[in-house]
């Protein structure tokens, strides 16, 4: 397969070049650092594969992707970053990428998730969705009311639900209302995963 290297820092572009060039099938055709430079070279190669950094100096490296639809190309793009940015991986995700892969990865994870491209799939790195799901939880989180939340904070310090009613000078049937919509919201399916969240957040 024939891939081009998008990425402002010349280092980050030889060490991936140097890690496809042991791997049988790859094929390096131009590499870049800027956006223009990076269209160019996409329009001379036509690549099966792009990989692309977020971050071009002063550019944004999602900024090709629109122009190369435009210019009916058919190849998949990677994206190959440091930033743990849950914001950065949903809008490379609306854009349409085919890859996300932290550059932190082992080499041998960078191989194998660019042939998974290669081959139609869809490649996410693990720790980025964690973080993305992690951001959904705090979302969530914020759709509690100001009741809700506070039965989430007793709950954190293990007050049974005739506790939480007195405290709250609530009846007990009321408690248990609060803390299934708590449960239903948050997405759990019992009280402990609730108090062990109310406590670490």
């Amino acid at each position: 397969m024939t891939v081009v290297s998008i990425d402002d820092f010349p280092l980050s572009r030889q060490g991936l070049i140097a890690i496809l060039g042991l791997e049988e099938g790859f094929e390096f055709v131009g590499q870049a650092s800027t956006v223009k430079d990076a269209l160019d070279v996409i329009r001379r190669s036509d690549p099966d594969i792009i990989i692309l950094d977020l971050r071009l100096k002063n550019e944004c490296g999602l900024d090709i992707l629109p122009e190369i639809k435009k210019q009916g190309s058919g190849c998949k793009c990677v994206v190959l970053t440091s930033s743990f940015d849950p914001e950065d991986f949903r809008r490379a995700s609306e854009l349409g990428i085919d890859g996300y892969i932290l550059k932190d990865s082992m080499p041998e994870e960078i191989v194998s998730a660019i042939r998974l491209v290669s081959k139609g799939r869809k490649y996410y790195d693990p720790a980025i969705i964690e973080l993305v799901m992690k951001q959904s939880k705090l979302d969530d989180k914020d759709m509690l009311t100001p009741r809700e939340h506070e039965v989430l904070r007793l709950l954190g310090v293990g007050l049974a639900n005739k506790d939480i009613a007195q405290q709250l000078f609530i009846s007990e049937c009321t408690v248990k209302k609060h803390v299934s919509q708590v449960l239903a919201k948050l997405g759990f399916s019992c009280r402990t995963q609730a108090a062990l969240y109310a406590r670490t957040h």
